[in-house]
C-alpha cells in the first residue's frame, strides 16, 4: 500500500503535467497562428536574416504545436497506467482489479469529501465504498487484455449500430386493467419523493433554480409551520414542502417521513388518501451519493429466511410457491437494496417476529409499529389499504420492504416503476401475488445487473474484434487488429463460433452462461470455450500453445491460481420483482403529421411480459432517458 500510494502520487503528477502540456500545446498555437507571416523577425537580429529566420521560426511553430498536441492525445487515449501496470503485471487480472480497486476506492472517497462526507475519507477500513471499489474493479478488469475505456465504448457503439432492437412480439396479453390505473395513480407520488433539484432540472432544465426553490417553500418563508415536520428535514421544511407540491397533496394527508440518510438508508414519506382509502408508503429513488452507494452494491447476498418468511407466513401464496421457495435455498439479492429493505421495514413497523431486522437495524431511533399503529384496530387508518411504490432504487426497496411485512398486512401491494433487478428468479416469482413492476420502454435500469454488465462488456470486445469492415470505422478495424491480432488470424474458422446475439446485441447465445460457468476466447485459435465445472469451482483449461486461455466474459485468473469459486467469475442472475408491465410505445400511423403532433399525441400500449425478457441491456439511444423520473 505504500507503493502504490507513491505511485498514486506520482500519477497524479503526471496528470499535472499533462495540463501543462496541453497549456503549452494551445499557448504554441496561438505563437503559430500570430506569428506565421513573412515579415517576422527576432529583435535585435540582422534584417538581412529575418527571410530565413522566419522560415526557421514558421516551420518550428507549426512542427512543434502538431508534436505536443499528438503527445497530449496519446497520454489521454492510452494512459500512463497501462504503460506502467503492463510491464509489470502483463496478463495477470488480480494484478488489475487490485490496482483499479485502489483507484476507484480513493476517487468515490475524495468526491465524497468534496461533497461534505468527510467520515467516508476519514474511515479507510472495509466499508460500502471498498466493496463498491471491488465491483468497479472486476467490471473494468479487461485493461489487462490492452482494452481500453474508449475500445470497449467504441465495442459498444458497434453493437447499436449493427443489431437493431428487437421487436416486441405482439401476440402478448395486455396488462390487468386494475392494476395498470392503480399505478397511473401512484406513479406521481413516487416521482414527488424526488425533493432535490433532481426533478426540477430534468423539467425546467433553464429556470431549476427558480423552480427548485418554489417547491422548497423558499418563497414563502412565513408559510414554514404550515408544513408538517419529518425527521431530518431542513429548516424551513423544504423537503415536505416540496414533496406536498409536487403530490398536490394538503399537509394533513403527510403522517410521517425522513430526509436524513446514514449508510445504507432510504428517503421515504407515509401519506393518506382519505377518498381512496389508501396509506401509501413512498420510497424515494437515487438522488445523493448514499443513494448511489447503495446502487453501487450490485453483488448478491444471501437472503435470510426472515427477509422472506413474509412469504410462508402469508395465507395468500400457494404451497407450490411454498414448496419451490423451500427446496431451492439459497435464495440471493442486491447486497445493497436488501440492506435498505431491512432497515426501512423494522423502521415502518419493527415486526417483533423478525428478529433478522430487528439485529440489521440496531441504528435505527424511530418509534416501532407505526404502520400497525394506524392500520390495526383503533387506528387512524383501520381498514384502509397499505400501497408501497418508488422508482428505480426506491421501487427495489419497496418491493424487498413489501415481501418482509406482507403476512403482516395481507391487503399490502406494491408498484414499482423502473425497477432494479434484486432478487433470484423463485423469489421474483412468488413475489407476483403482491409486488408490480412497470418498465418504460428501453430503460437501462430495470435490465442492468452484474451479470448483464459482464455480458455487455464480453460482446462489445467481441464486435471490437470481429469487425473487418475498415470503410465502416477504420480507426476501430485498426483497434481490432492491434488488440486481437492473433484471434484475427484464426476468424475464418471462426465464423460459426460466434453465433449471433440477442435483445440488441447484448449478449452472445453460445456464451450466455449460468452461474455454474464462464465462455472464453482462445487467444490461439479464437474458439470459444466453457470452462468445466467441479464441485463448485471453476477450472481453468490449459492450452497447448498459448498455456492460458484468456476471459472476456469474465476476465482470467493468475497464471499461479488454477481454480476460482464460480460466483467470483459469474454473478448469480438477479431479476425484477413481481409482474411485470412493459409500456411501449404506439408508432404513429397517420402520415405527414409534424414532429410536434406526433410528440402531443404520443401513446403507450401496457402489456405483460417474462421478466427474462428483461435479463440484457438494450443499447438504444432513449436507454437513459426513458429512466429518468420525469418521464
Amino acid at each position: 500500500q505504500i507503493w502504490y500510494r507513491r505511485w498514486l502520487w506520482w500519477g497524479r503528477f503526471g496528470v499535472l503535467v499533462t495540463s501543462f502540456q496541453t497549456g503549452g500545446a494551445c499557448y504554441l498555437t496561438i505563437l503559430a497562428v500570430r506569428n506565421a507571416r513573412s515579415s517576422f523577425c527576432f529583435p535585435g537580429k540582422d534584417q538581412a536574416l529575418c527571410p530565413d529566420a522566419a522560415a526557421l521560426l514558421r516551420d518550428t511553430l507549426v512542427i512543434l504545436p502538431i508534436a505536443t498536441w499528438l503527445l497530449v492525445l496519446a497520454q489521454c487515449c492510452v494512459g500512463s497506467d497501462v504503460l506502467s501496470w503492463r510491464s509489470l503485471y502483463e496478463m495477470q487480472h488480480e494484478a488489475w482489479r487490485a490496482h483499479y480497486r485502489e483507484i476507484f476506492d480513493r476517487g468515490i472517497r475524495e468526491l465524497l469529501c468534496c461533497l461534505g462526507r468527510s467520515r467516508y475519507l476519514t474511515t479507510m477500513d472495509e466499508d460500502e465504498v471498498d466493496t463498491v471499489a471491488a465491483l468497479l474493479g472486476d467490471l473494468v478488469a479487461y485493461r489487462a487484455a490492452g482494452a481500453s475505456h474508449l475500445e470497449f465504448l467504441a465495442g459498444v457503439a458497434l453493437l447499436r449500430t449493427r443489431k437493431s432492437k428487437p421487436p416486441v412480439p405482439k401476440d402478448l396479453p395486455p396488462a390487468p386493467g386494475p392494476l395498470v390505473t392503480e399505478a397511473a395513480l401512484l406513479h406521481p407520488y413516487a416521482v414527488a419523493a424526488y425533493t432535490g433539484p433532481l426533478l426540477d432540472i430534468g423539467r425546467t432544465p433553464l429556470l431549476f433554480p427558480c423552480a427548485w426553490m418554489y417547491r422548497q417553500g423558499l418563497l414563502s418563508l412565513w408559510n414554514r409551520r404550515r408544513s408538517p415536520s419529518v425527521d431530518g428535514d431542513n429548516w424551513w421544511r423544504g423537503h415536505a414542502t416540496a414533496f406536498l407540491r409536487a403530490a398536490r397533496l394538503p399537509a394533513e394527508a403527510l403522517l410521517k417521513g425522513r430526509i436524513h440518510q446514514r449508510n445504507r438508508e432510504t428517503v421515504y414519506f407515509v401519506i393518506e388518501l382519505k377518498e381512496l382509502k389508501l396509506v401509501v408508503v413512498a420510497v424515494r429513488g437515487t438522488e445523493t451519493p448514499e443513494d448511489l452507494l447503495t446502487d453501487g452494491l450490485g453483488r448478491e447476498c444471501i437472503l435470510a429466511d426472515a427477509d422472506f418468511q413474509g412469504l410462508f407466513l402469508s395465507g395468500h401464496l400457494s404451497d407450490t410457491a411454498k414448496r419451490e421457495i423451500s427446496s431451492s435455498n439459497p435464495h440471493y439479492g442486491h447486497a445493497g437494496v436488501v440492506a435498505a429493505a431491512r432497515e426501512l421495514a423494522f423502521e415502518l413497523d419493527s415486526p417483533e417476529d423478525n428478529p433478522e431486522l430487528s439485529a440489521g437495524s440496531a441504528g435505527s431511533s424511530k418509534k416501532t409499529g407505526f404502520l400497525t399503529s394506524i392500520l390495526g384496530p383503533g387506528g387512524k387508518c383501520e381498514g384502509f389499504s397499505l400501497r408501497f411504490t418508488g422508482h428505480s432504487l426506491g421501487g427495489s426497496i419497496a418491493a424487498m420492504a413489501g415481501m418482509m411485512l406482507w403476512h403482516r398486512f395481507p391487503n399490502l401491494h406494491t408498484y414499482g416503476y423502473g425497477v432494479l433487478p434484486c432478487v433470484d428468479a423463485v423469489i421474483a416469482e412468488a413475489c407476483s401475488p403482491f409486488v408490480t413492476s412497470v418498465v418504460y420502454n428501453d430503460e437501462f435500469a430495470s435490465r442492468m445487473s452484474v451479470a448483464s454488465l459482464m455480458r455487455l462488456r464480453a460482446a462489445s470486445l467481441r464486435a471490437l474484434a470481429a469487425d473487418s469492415d475498415t470503410s465502416e470505422s477504420a480507426v476501430i478495424a485498426r483497434v481490432a487488429r492491434r488488440l486481437f491480432g492473433s484471434w484475427r488470424r484464426g476468424k475464418a474458422s471462426n465464423a460459426g463460433a460466434t453465433g449471433k446475439t440477442s435483445n440488441g446485441g447484448a449478449t452472445n447465445e453460445d456464451s450466455n452462461p449460468s452461474p455454474g460457468g464462464a465462455t472464453h476466447v482462445n487467444g490461439n485459435g479464437g474458439k470459444l470455450e466453457a470452462t468445466k465445472v467441479v464441485s463448485g469451482e471453476v477450472t481453468v483449461e490449459e492450452n497447448g500453445s498459448d498455456g492460458m486461455v484468456a476471459s472476456l466474459d469474465a476476465g482470467s485468473r493468475d497464471k499461479n491460481s488454477k481454480t476460482r469459486d464460480a460466483r467470483d467469475i459469474w454473478p448469480v442472475e438477479l431479476v425484477m420483482p413481481g409482474l411485470v408491465i412493459h409500456l411501449v410505445r404506439v408508432p404513429d400511423e397517420a402520415p405527414g403529421s409534424s414532429w410536434f403532433a406526433r410528440r402531443r399525441k404520443k401513446q403507450h400500449q401496457a402489456i405483460l411480459r417474462d421478466r427474462d425478457d428483461f435479463r440484457d441491456l438494450v443499447v438504444s439511444p432513449s436507454m437513459f432517458l426513458d429512466h429518468m423520473p420525469w418521464r
